[in-house]
């Protein structure tokens, strides 16, 4: 079983978007990362968030050579498959849909994940220069990102139990109406704004580690590695072009300072999330037996 290893893969992207917003802050303070009560830790300056990022990046290509398994160089060699075709890939039905999904999963909790700081100083107004509000903010950014994790967990057991197309499927349309109505929350008490933005952020990411292990499950064997290469190209790409449109359509309906920016915005999101379970829809009822 390969969800173990798929989820400990989001869970570091998760943790990653933790350290972003961190550096976020720090950039906007000038050259010191100012944490309350923490004075000292200013004197790692913003730039310690690349260096840390760094050294930990080094550290898994030591990881991966001391414990990953080496080429067996004895074995016979198989026919050379063609570089950079993907044509049987993209013939496989249930791997396109898996890919349609996981790009429509990443786009659909952008702006949730990305721009969620940015929402909140909109509805904390002249508050979010208090210091304290400040934080706030920023943790709730935080303990979002950081809910990748749980989410990805429990989304992953439960399409295991009970069919990942039902799974999938449910968990975009609940993140169609959680992230793509999130603008509108902005009417809401702030302290509501706070909560319903950690449930929506929760549910948008639910769909992470599911769809991953199940294109792991209907992928060729020999065509393993362009299934995943190309999966994870065209998520990662969902990911640029969805945060661009949704600064894109901030500053074409006003900008930051008006609800309908980013009621418009984060309707953009929930539109990928129903385009992702219109993709799902399309899955084998049992996908883990194919």
């Amino acid at each position: 079983m390969q969800s173990p290893a798929v989820l400990r893969h989001h869970a570091v992207h998760s943790l990653g978007g933790v350290v972003d917003l961190y550096r976020q802050r720090a950039a906007r303070r000038g050259r010191r990362l100012d944490f309350p009560r923490r004075e000292w830790l200013g004197l790692l300056g913003w730039r310690s968030a690349f260096v840390i990022a760094g050294i930990l990046g080094a550290a898994g290509v030591l990881i991966a050579w001391a414990v990953l398994p080496g080429v067996d160089f004895g074995r016979e060699e198989k026919e050379p498959q063609p570089l950079l075709d993907f044509r049987p890939v993209l013939a496989n039905r249930d791997v396109l849909a898996l890919i349609v999904g996981y790009a429509a999963a990443i786009w659909g909790c952008v702006g949730l994940r990305q721009w969620i700081v940015v929402f909140l100083t909109f509805r904390a107004g002249d508050q979010a220069a208090l210091p304290a509000q400040a934080w706030i903010i920023l943790v709730v950014g935080a303990v979002i990102n950081f809910l990748g994790v749980p989410a990805g967990i429990i989304g992953n057991e439960l399409s295991i139990r009970y069919g990942l197309r039902t799974i999938a499927t449910l968990v975009f349309v609940l993140s169609a109406v959680a992230g793509g109505l999130f603008g509108f929350t902005a009417m809401l008490p702030y302290v509501a704004v706070l909560g319903l933005s950690v449930l929506a952020g929760f549910i948008v990411q639910g769909n992470f580690s599911n769809l991953t292990s199940g294109v792991l499950a209907v992928a060729a064997p020999s065509y393993l590695g362009a299934t995943i290469g190309l999966y994870s190209c065209i998520g990662f790409g969902a990911s640029f072009l969805g945060t661009l449109l949704f600064g894109v359509m901030l500053d074409q309906f006003g900008g930051t300072s008006q609800l309908v920016a980013w009621a418009v915005s984060f309707g953009i999101c929930g539109l990928a999330c129903l385009a992702g379970a219109a993709a799902t829809v399309f899955l084998p009822r049992n996908i883990w037996q194919r």
